[in-house]
């Protein structure tokens, strides 16, 4: 079978989206039948609450997880290509308030060539747009209402004027 057309997250991002589907707040362990890793489950942490989208794009499903911590002060929506029966994660929109603003994780170039099974492949995920200080300026205002219409609007899934 010939390799795949290259695929960047940026196209991903522009793609027109269908069948997308939203499921529910859920707390603790996300489970793998949910994000599949190669791990039995995922664990956020204590205070965690976390939700999926499901959209299908350029002949791919792809998952988006949400997750955030009021009390920690962090956000994130990981974007993530099925792969079989896992996953290959090219993408994470984040904003936690012990360092930096806004910034990606991202996998740069083509999103075929990353490690499947795996939270972030180190060898090809670099972090965008960089920073030369450590500190958060921006203040942490996402909450439960507004982290999906934060993941929509950063990876474009929104359909009918968006979500609440």
């Amino acid at each position: 079978m010939p390799d795949p057309a290259p695929l960047s997250v940026g196209d991903i991002i522009r793609a027109d989206k269908s069948d997308v589907k939203t499921g529910a707040w859920e707390t603790g362990a996300i489970p793998k039948a949910r994000f599949p890793l190669t791990r039995n489950k995922l664990s956020l942490g204590r205070g965690w609450k976390w939700r999926t989208v499901t959209f299908l794009a350029l002949g791919h499903e792809f998952i988006v997880l949400v997750a955030i911590s009021e009390e920690k002060e962090s956000y994130r929506a990981t974007l993530a290509m099925k792969f079989g029966k896992t996953l290959k994660v090219v993408c994470f929109h984040e904003l936690h308030t012990d360092h930096w603003n806004w910034h990606c994780h991202l996998i740069r170039g083509n999103v075929h060539d990353t490690f499947p099974g795996v939270l972030r492949d180190k060898n090809l995920m670099s972090v965008w747009p960089s920073f030369s200080k450590d500190e958060c300026s921006v203040p942490f205002d996402v909450t439960e209402d507004s982290a999906l219409t934060l993941a929509a609007a950063r990876y474009r899934f929104a359909k009918g004027g968006g979500f609440l």
